[in-house]
């Protein structure tokens, strides 16, 4: 007989809560859980070998659709293999459950094979642990089962989203007998929540507007964030701030003035204590990638400084916090627009402190090395484009990529590659939305979370950026049988970590072997295995030639490589940040 009946109704649980998606890597103590999976008609399943990659690809399918991903791995170290993508979506708020198999527990420690601790394993990083049953013979261990998994999946949901881990350790046998007719219990038991909308008292809102009515310098400093044209309705001009937007937050379809080259200009200490203290910073969202900008509002600390979020822990990051306005950013900008009775005298100081930040803005665009219309075709970018009197740079490439792209998701790889795209930005008119694992910040799975966005949003082109250090670290992401046809690579080769060499690392003499970490690897082997439509440019007459074509083909993955050299970039790179 095989016993797993109140297992195989966890696939019927997670269907009933929407959880349509689940990712697998193979091996024998999931099996009871993995064959359910299989077996739901209503469950689509994605065998992904490497647990890294595949919690990574879960993660970014979590993150496109808006909900929970379930993702199921063996026992032993597989489990341990989630935890970097686990950490990454705890710190960006994205809904995982976890499902980890183990042996019984009287076998812990016990020297059997593929056996490790796994109970709270992931504690520090997730929302909650669970641990389900070895015995399933009670009625009450029935019951605990279906309740905990709708707690797990409803805990996951709830704001602020994040992972919940349930560990399931499995008896033998594990495999059904032959013929086994599978059956999933559909009126198993289910509960879910109905989600509130966070509102703002009247009481809250005098508290508020007395700050805000006064305040003559505001500054708004948008975090990452997901692209959301509501709340760009709500930062209207009227309400007189300095919009301040990281690539990152996704912010630039905003209809208002916003100022995006802070991390430039803020380099320069004269400028900061120029601009002085604010009156008024009010921020959302989560991380925000300019140190600079990061720098300044730390030593230049504001009068008052708000965060919108609706629950959850809010870190401090400026050490300027002073009130956490419990409710949506979009619910507070739409309602202050309407509540706010700022007297003119006031906003006429506000926009005065607002042009302050739009000279700087003006001043560095000014001096640009880089052309600023990109409205033109892409033959005519390269004819007029400054870049011409000096070699092809990783930040030319990423300026044309970010400027001719459409209807897209654009993922930015960490260290040089994000960095790259906020010094540059995107234009106003973009449709274009930003992802990175900003979480964390690790090289560590940005291949592979691109590869899962692409396969939860199969009609939109996904485009990633990435170092050649990141490619070659996550290229177990292209190592399945589902690579979307819909993604696009390009890898920045320059043969090494060349964010080492613009930092205080650059100057050791050990910088090379222990921190650059050159390395002599080409991508195009890697793009040949997994059936990937390969480009190659190393010159910008090449690069020119193979762009339009790599935009527009959609008949397969691709892939395009930029071999550069690593001082170039760095001596282009500062030539353009030059203030």
């Amino acid at each position: 007989m095989y016993p797993y009946q109140p297992i195989i109704n966890i696939a019927e649980i997670c269907s009933q809560h929407g959880l349509k998606q689940v990712v697998l890597s193979p091996g024998s103590r999931c099996a009871p859980l993995t064959i359910a999976f299989a077996r739901h008609p209503e469950i689509s399943t994605y065998i992904i070998p490497d647990e890294r990659s595949a919690a990574f690809i879960a993660l970014g399918m979590a993150q496109q659709l808006n909900q929970p991903l379930a993702l199921l791995c063996t026992s032993g170290s597989a489990g341990l293999n989630y935890y970097p993508a686990i950490a990454e979506a705890y710190y960006q708020q994205i809904p995982l459950l976890v499902l980890t198999a183990d042996r019984p527990p009287e076998w812990i420690d016990q020297a059997d094979g593929q056996t490790i601790r796994q109970k709270n394993m992931y504690a520090n990083h997730i929302k909650a642990s669970y641990e389900l049953p070895v015995d399933y013979s009670h009625p009450d261990a029935v019951w605990q089962i279906e309740r905990t998994m709708n707690e797990a999946i409803n805990l996951c949901k709830a704001y602020p989203p994040a992972p919940v881990h349930v560990n399931l350790p499995f008896r033998e046998p594990l495999y059904p007998p032959e013929n086994f007719e599978m059956k999933f219990d559909k009126s198993v038991k289910i509960f879910k929540e109905t989600k509130s909308v966070p509102t703002l008292p009247q009481n809250a809102w005098e508290e508020i507007l007395e700050v805000w009515n006064l305040a003559e310098k505001v500054l708004v400093v948008g975090g990452q964030n997901r692209l959301d044209t509501e709340l760009c309705d709500g930062l209207q001009s009227k309400l007189g701030i300095v919009l301040i937007a990281d690539v990152i937050s996704n912010l630039h379809p905003c209809p208002i003035d916003k100022i995006h080259f802070q991390d430039i200009f803020l380099a320069n200490k004269e400028i900061q204590q120029k601009l002085g203290q604010a009156d008024l910073l009010i921020t959302f969202g989560k991380s925000v990638i300019s140190k600079n900008l990061k720098l300044y509002l730390r030593n230049q600390k504001p009068k008052h400084h708000w965060h919108i979020q609706e629950a959850g822990n809010v870190p401090d990051t400026f050490k300027s916090l002073s009130r956490v306005i419990r409710t949506t950013p979009t619910y507070f900008f739409n309602n202050l627009a309407q509540k706010q009775k700022t007297k003119p005298h006031i906003m006429g100081r506000r926009l005065a402190y607002l042009n302050s930040w739009t000279e700087q803005e003006v001043s560095f665009i000014n001096r640009l090395i880089l052309p600023i219309d990109f409205s033109k075709n892409i033959a005519d970018i390269f004819e007029t484009s400054a870049f011409n009197e000096k070699p092809l740079s990783e930040l030319e490439v990423v300026s044309a990529i970010m400027k001719n792209i459409h209807h897209a998701n654009l993922h930015l790889a960490n260290s040089m590659t994000v960095r790259y795209a906020n010094y540059l930005q995107l234009p106003s008119n973009s449709s274009v939305e930003v992802f990175a694992n900003r979480g964390t910040s690790g090289i560590d799975g940005c291949l592979s979370t691109a590869v899962g966005h692409a396969l939860a949003q199969p009609d939109r082109m996904n485009v990633l950026i990435i170092g050649d250090l990141a490619f070659f670290y996550d290229r177990n992401g292209l190592w399945h049988n589902y690579l979307p046809k819909n993604l696009k690579i390009v890898v920045l080769n320059n043969h090494g970590g060349g964010i080492f060499k613009m930092i205080d690392a650059g100057r050791v003499p050990e910088a090379d072997e222990y921190f650059v970490t050159k390395q002599s690897l080409k991508a195009e082997r890697t793009a040949i295995d997994a059936g990937i439509e390969y480009f190659y440019a190393n010159s910008r007459s090449d690069f020119q030639k193979v762009l339009k074509i790599f935009l527009q083909t959609n008949e397969k993955a691709q892939l395009l490589e930029i071999e550069t050299y690593i001082e170039e970039n760095m001596q282009i790179l500062n030539e353009y940040k030059k203030i």
